[in-house]
């Protein structure tokens, strides 16, 4: 009896240290999502929650055997397909097999609707050992999910394909993790959109917004108003059985389909179609007219206009089923508005005092045939209104600020603004983009006592920009203020003044930008710098404490936000305009780029600053893109041989290779007019259509050259590099036999050039074969600094290795 007790106690004691270890396993030990080891190991992107790797190994050799522990469906089925495809074309055999290792399919819902919800459960969990693979979800979208990592473990090792063993729980950081499209400005083709929702899967992306509507065209067959897509749409635009067919497509991935009908400016299209609808009486065409940016909006005053969408909005919600509908809201001109007496009258009538309140007026009235038709608002930041209340999403795209504001008032909304991938930026700009991180939030005390205020201009792709400087000076070391642009003060500290020259550096939501100018009596003059930019500004003094009668501006100190208001951010959308991307490139100017966006959504935020790691993971993911269809890599060769006869396609090839598209709106200063850049077919057909926003070899070249700089010995990457610049420096003899009188590359002939040149002077100086006087430095680093900028749409994205190596 006692031995049975003390036995038994024995076992409650050895009860509670498990138990004891159980919980301090769970609750009160935090072990690291992924380890530095098993992060430098894996291939994923986006990276999961949790992931650790295990000894052993799947050999896809000894084949799978599928068993589905509990729900089968159709959407399943059909995502297990796609699997399988992909599974046996990496192998190269066929994987799944009669015997095998086990490969169970645990799903424990078998709730679907025909489309994803905006709710749907995404989270799965995966073990791997040597003998079985496990997949668990509480939805068919987890198994979605969590089959795409399942592609993505597999690799190649002593020959055999193998999947590492391992355990990963997984779940999206945000909800909403989206990807606009724009197929307006210039028409992009049904494959290119299948396509684009296939590498969305890959990368875990789940809403395809689309972009159906603008200026240039109407994209959609309506059979309610058929001159829509019959005269609106240039012949280029989707029936509606095709829109139900990209609809399915999507929703068999796990992506939402949320179609945009930009109103009620970018409607040219509609008013050239159905002219009634107009602000302006005059008639209209495709094109910039009259000098203006924007052609004219709806007319809010004429109740046609709503009987109009009433009826668009019951045809066209009923074709996309998503919850929501997008109505744009952006950019709209109220100076048509403004001009028009009877539209003047309206707004007196309802005491509406500006182009603002009647633009919340109209979307008042949109928002309530939404509701009619059982679809709930979203629109971009313009369409902010205290009237329209806060069961509508905004999307941010000029700042974080009408995110944090939405959201501040009681609001959903979704973050686009960091995430342009039309601006052609780099990679690790848009990574360092946080939904919940205000770049450069003004958070400083101001020092009344001590200010002064500069009214500025900034060139800015060709336009004047207005920005204002604060500055509050005590101390010349240790300088702080704001510099305020596109409706956002972004906060400077520890800047310097020293010789009348003012430096600073700050956080924006395009990344760090740099600011150096010089004092003249009450004037300032310098550039501010993003990266390889650099724009011209210039100001004058219009305020400050040595000024009597001035008031500095009023400063709105950002206010964190709450964890309830955290929660009603709900993620965020990348975004691709088109006025200067066509069908042929629009998935390079996606992807890779896209992808270290979608991880930036997905996962968590602690495992997305290692900036380095990213653009080793987003090489592999570019290449598992390819593998699956994505014509981002393919196309760029097949553009280059139309530029070129076969013989001179290497040389050209080791140029472009090196080039990069200019970023931000640079492009549509140069090589294009406004009224080309509103025609609906302007061709794109040019170098800088093939070169890439961000050329991984100049990236490349850039990181040796740095090492190189680093090393002490002055031998590390020393022979590669002067290896490269050989190359480069006889290029342009090579090319310049085939340009001949093609016009489009006589416009890189003085690139091509100018390269050469540079490599030539960096090889010499390197090899030590030549002195360098300072003259002819100075005049390399001009030369440098012109291909930096940039001609003819494209800049030389090797210049900062190159200028290293000059100056070394």
């Amino acid at each position: 009896m006692i031995k049975k007790i003390l036995l038994g106690l024995l076992g409650f004691v050895v009860l509670l240290l498990i138990g004891g270890y159980a919980y301090y396993r769970l609750v009160i030990y935090q072990p690291p999502l992924i380890s530095n080891d098993d992060r430098a190991a894996i291939r994923l992107m986006p990276l999961p929650s949790k992931l650790e790797l295990k000894s052993g190994q799947i050999d896809l050799s000894k084949g799978l055997k599928i068993r589905y522990a509990n729900v089968k469906n159709e959407l399943i089925e059909k995502s297990m397909e796609r699997f399988i495809s992909r599974l046996n074309k990496k192998a190269g055999e066929e994987v799944i097999r009669e015997s095998g290792l086990e490969f169970i399919i645990d799903c424990q819902s078998d709730q679907q609707y025909a489309v994803p919800l905006p709710n749907e459960d995404e989270s799965y969990t995966l073990n791997i050992n040597s003998k079985t693979i496990s997949l668990q979800a509480l939805s068919p979208y987890g198994i979605i999910r969590g089959l795409e990592t399942l592609v993505q473990l597999v690799k190649t090792e002593n020959g055999n394909d193998v999947i590492p063993a391992v355990e990963i729980y997984d779940k999206p950081r945000f909800r909403w993790r989206g990807l606009m499209l724009d197929v307006s400005r210039h028409w992009m083709p049904k494959d290119v959109v299948l396509r684009t929702l296939d590498a969305m899967a890959t990368v875990k992306m789940n809403v395809f917004h689309w972009h159906l509507s603008d200026d240039q065209g109407f994209r959609v067959e309506s059979k309610v108003y058929p001159r829509l897509h019959e005269v609106g749409s240039n012949g280029k635009y989707y029936t509606q059985s095709e829109i139900g067919e990209v609809i399915r497509y999507a929703a068999e991935r796990g992506i939402r389909v949320v179609p945009e009908f930009d109103v009620p400016g970018h409607t040219e299209s509609w008013q050239i179609a159905y002219p009634e609808l107009s602000t302006v009486s005059y008639p209209l065409k495709f094109g910039a007219q009259q000098g203006e940016l924007f052609p004219p909006p709806l007319d809010p005053a004429k109740e046609e206009v709503y009987l109009f969408l009433d009826k668009l909005i019951g045809e066209m919600g009923a074709l996309f089923p998503d919850q929501y509908l997008h109505i744009g809201g952006d950019e709209v001109n109220p100076d048509y508005w403004n001009k028009s007496s009877s539209d003047q009258e309206f707004m007196k009538e309802n005491n509406l005092k500006d182009g603002h309140d009647f633009q919340a007026y109209f979307n008042k009235r949109v928002h309530e045939i939404l509701q009619k038709h059982g679809k709930r608002m979203i629109g971009w930041e313009e369409i902010l209104h205290p009237d329209l209340g806060n069961d509508i999403i905004i999307q941010s795209w000029k700042s974080h600020k009408s995110l944090f504001e939405a959201v501040q008032h009681g609001g959903t909304a979704i973050l686009s603004s960091g995430y342009y991938l039309d601006l052609k930026l780099h990679a690790d700009k848009h990574y360092q983009i946080d939904p919940l991180v205000l770049p450069g939030a003004v958070d400083i005390i101001p020092d009344t006592g001590y200010w002064k205020m500069y009214d500025m201009t900034m060139d800015f792709a060709g336009n004047k920009m207005t920005s204002q400087l604060v500055v509050f000076d005590r101390d010349s070391s240790n300088v702080f203020g704001f510099f305020a642009m596109m409706d956002q003060r972004m906060v400077f500290k520890n800047g310097m003044i020293k010789d009348n020259q003012i430096t600073f550096n700050l956080n924006s939501p395009m990344g760090e930008l740099s600011y150096n100018a010089a004092f003249v009596g009450d004037s300032i003059n310098g550039k501010l710098a993003f990266g390889l930019l650099k724009f011209n500004t210039s100001g004058v003094q219009s305020g400050g404490s040595d000024r009597s009668g001035t008031l500095m501006p009023k400063i709105e100190i950002v206010k964190p936000l709450t964890e309830d208001e955290k929660t009603r951010i709900i993620g965020g959308e990348a975004a691709l305009w088109s006025e200067v991307v066509s069908a042929e490139n629009a998935e390079s100017r996606l992807w890779p780029r896209a992808a270290a966006i979608a991880e930036k959504l997905w996962s968590p935020q602690e495992l997305t600053n290692d900036l380095e790691d990213m653009y080793r993971r987003l090489e592999l993911i570019s290449k598992q893109l390819t593998e699956q269809g994505s014509r981002h890599e393919t196309y760029y060769e097949s553009m280059l041989h139309r530029l070129i006869e076969p013989a001179g396609f290497e040389a050209l090839k080791t140029l472009v290779d090196n080039l990069e598209e200019v970023k931000y709106y640079n492009r549509l200063a140069g090589i294009l007019g406004m009224d080309e850049l509103y025609l609906p077919d302007m061709p794109l057909d040019r170098v800088v259509d093939a070169a890439r926003p961000e050329s991984m070899e100049a990236r490349e070249f850039n990181i040796m050259v740095d090492a190189f700089i680093a090393d002490s010995t002055g031998v590390k990457n020393k022979t590669e590099i002067m290896n490269q610049l050989e190359i480069w420096s006889e290029n342009n003899e090579r090319l310049m036999s085939f340009i001949g009188e093609s016009e489009k590359l006589m416009e890189i002939e003085h690139i091509s050039a100018d390269f050469s040149l540079v490599s030539h002077a960096a090889l010499e100086k390197l090899s030590n074969k030549s002195s360098v006087t300072q003259e002819e430095i100075s005049q390399l680093m001009e030369k440098m600094a012109f291909l930096e900028q940039g001609d003819h749409g494209v800049l030389l994205a090797v210049v900062p290795g190159l200028r290293k190596l000059i100056l070394k």
